[in-house]
């Protein structure tokens, strides 16, 4: 066989030649007109810019741009990631930020930026999924008068306690049944009202304006607007132990003694359904009831057991032992408290994907006289049955847990014979208490190098700016807009955002529209970062993951379009200051010149990173 031994050489010559060849196709192709390369430059600073000042969508909009000017444009992709996270687009966030590693897999800071954003996703997506979020508590015996702000010389003299209830924002009533009166403190108010009435076991505030009062005969009244103008709507047919608020045009009420639990419509008390209880070893004796969106917890004293019953499907869907309940609360995240007759309060870790209790544990021993439970915010508290004593429970991490924070609105400011950076900052989370009785550790990162920093929580003035979700044919006028699905809220808010961000904080959503799951996760991420509350208003039973959101984002369950919203109790904005050394210079790239701030405020932590270039700003 004839071997020519210059064929080894002809196919290295060969090979040399493609390759010079593909190299200098793309040498020609990266030498982009000058033309070309300012103008994606100028529109990617002014994506830069709109990131920074909010403008989310329009700096979506500039970097695409700059893309189709400029190929090769690698930071876009980090851009984008950062960009698309802050409008609750994790999953876009996530893919933008891959594939920037895949041009530059040297680089320090994006695989921890990365590495966070799958955190925030996971967390987000187990609430809104209804997993458990495991949580301790803490509890503490408070002065009555100091805790609710009640003059010096004012004592309610509850001679029987029925029960305690609270609005979102700490309106609160106080039903003393053998004493024949309803004690109401509205917003804003100090000292609780009086109104006499005939043996009230409950009432339920359907807003910051309005209720109703469950009598111990079974007759219901309608509070008016301040609380004190009483309207008889009609009678129960059996006499009321407790009661919930189901929607804003249904309630629930339970009988012990008639042994009952069924769902009334508002205003004409008509019987929409009863609710099925399983056949148990003992008589039925429901003593107490909390809705917590499309479930319903019963506590039955007989057969020591709490029942949780799905509102949609009107029966049963598992129970858990409780010795002798007397009284039910949720949190925000849906643990649930239960006061037992001895005394003691139990906090029950709820798993709504598989529906069982997963744990439950003690978070008061002693109670003397424990009687009623209510919550307001993210912090539940317990009364005796006289009215003297109240304790505080609220939860904080079991382990360390993502909080949410944002930053933006870079600066510099000289300060003396320095300069600092300045950001606005937005800060959410489920533990708002906890965090709030601890000191924020802060540090940054900047250019590979380790800069102290510290932030304070801003004033926050009274909420304003709300805007509204509702189903076709709802509009109320001012800030609301009709929607029939998930998608169409995201869209109205998209350019809702574009021209009204500065004056935002509260976002009400009816739990009527529809949303996918990704819908929904995008609507929550937007509020977690932008320190906006989500509100589920309920013109129909809440689904669970919407409540979640809700509770997860400061806001929860309105059951009225009428009055204010709830206010806040503390800031979700703040400020963050980092001073500068006089040797600190920019890199000019933006993936170089990513800042890192982390804060933790006890065992919840937060992350963000922005880039930064000074001569910018």
């Amino acid at each position: 066989m004839y071997c020519d031994r210059r064929w080894p050489c002809r196919m290295l010559f060969l090979s040399f030649c493609i390759v010079l060849l593909f190299q200098a196709s793309v040498m020609e192709a990266a030498v982009l007109p000058p033309a070309n390369r300012e103008e994606a430059e100028k529109y990617f600073g002014s994506a830069y810019g709109k990131y920074c000042e909010r403008d989310y969508f329009g700096a979506l909009g500039d970097l695409d741009r700059a893309l189709k000017l400029n190929t090769f444009l690698v930071d876009y992709y980090l851009m984008r990631g950062l960009v698309l996270h802050r409008i609750g687009r994790t999953d876009d966030a996530l893919k933008s930020l891959r594939y920037f590693l895949e041009v530059r897999p040297m680089d320090v800071a994006v695989p921890r930026v990365l590495a966070r954003f799958e955190e925030e996703g996971r967390f987000l997506g187990d609430v809104l999924s209804g997993r458990p979020v495991f949580s301790r508590a803490a509890s503490a015996l408070r002065d009555l008068k100091v805790s609710l702000g009640l003059p010096v010389l004012q004592n309610l003299g509850i001679k029987g306690l029925g029960k305690a209830e609270s609005s979102p924002s700490g309106r609160l009533a106080v039903a003393d049944v053998l004493g024949d009166r309803l004690w109401v403190r509205n917003r804003g108010e100090r000292a609780f009202s009086g109104i006499e009435m005939e043996a009230p076991v409950t009432a339920l505030f359907q807003g910051e304006t309005g209720g109703i009062v469950l009598l111990e005969n079974g007759t219901v009244l309608s509070l008016g607007d301040n609380g004190k103008e009483l309207t008889e709507l009609g009678k129960l047919p059996f006499s009321p132990s407790d009661g919930t608020m189901a929607s804003e045009s249904a309630f629930i009420a339970v009988s012990a003694s008639q042994r009952r639990s069924a769902i009334f419509s508002l205003p004409d008390l008509a019987l929409v359904s009863e609710l099925t209880i399983p056949e148990t070893e003992h008589p039925f004796e429901p003593v107490a009831a909390a809705a917590y969106g499309e479930w319903l917890a019963v506590a039955d004293r007989n057969n020591g057991a709490v029942s949780l019953v799905s509102l949609r499907e009107k029966r049963t869907v598992f129970s858990f032992e409780a010795d002798l309940p007397r009284d039910l609360a949720w949190s925000a995240l849906g643990d649930l408290f239960v006061v037992h007759e001895n005394g003691a309060v139990t906090k029950t870790t709820i798993s709504f994907d598989s529906m069982e209790a997963i744990r439950s544990e003690t978070v008061i021993r002693e109670a003397p006289g424990a009687w009623s439970l209510f919550s307001i915010e993210d912090r539940v508290y317990c009364l005796d049955v006289a009215g003297f004593s109240l304790w505080e429970v609220y939860l904080f991490p079991e382990d360390s847990s993502p909080a949410f924070l944002s930053l933006d609105t870079p600066s510099v400011r000289r300060e003396e014979d320095r300069e600092s950076f300045l950001f606005g900052a937005s800060v959410s989370g489920p533990y708002r208490t906890y965090m709030s009785k601890n000191r924020p550790v802060v540090t940054s990162v900047w250019n590979e190098r380790m800069l102290t920093a510290d932030f304070r929580f801003l004033e926050r003035k009274s909420p304003e700016g709300a805007v509204f979700f509702l189903p076709p044919g709802r509009r109320i006028g001012g800030q609301s807009h009709e929607a029939a699905t998930g998608k169409e809220v995201l869209l109205i808010l998209s350019e809702w955002w574009t021209e009204n961000r500065k004056k935002l904080n509260d976002i009400v959503v009816a739990a009527s529209i529809p949303f996918s799951q990704g819908e929904l996760r995008q609507l929550a991420g937007f509020c977690l970062q932008n320190g906006i509350r989500l509100f589920a208003f309920c013109d129909t039973f809440s689904p669970l993951p919407l409540l979640r959101a809700s509770g997860l984002t400061g806001g929860g369950a309105l059951y009225s379009l009428g009055g204010d919203l709830p206010g806040y109790s503390s800031s979700h904005r703040g400020e963050v200051r980092i001073p500068l050394p006089s040797d600190e210079t920019s890199s000019g790239f933006p993936s170089r010149s990513v800042l890192s701030v982390y804060m933790d405020v006890g065992s919840a932590s937060s992350r963000d990173w922005m880039p930064l270039w000074p001569d910018l700003l």
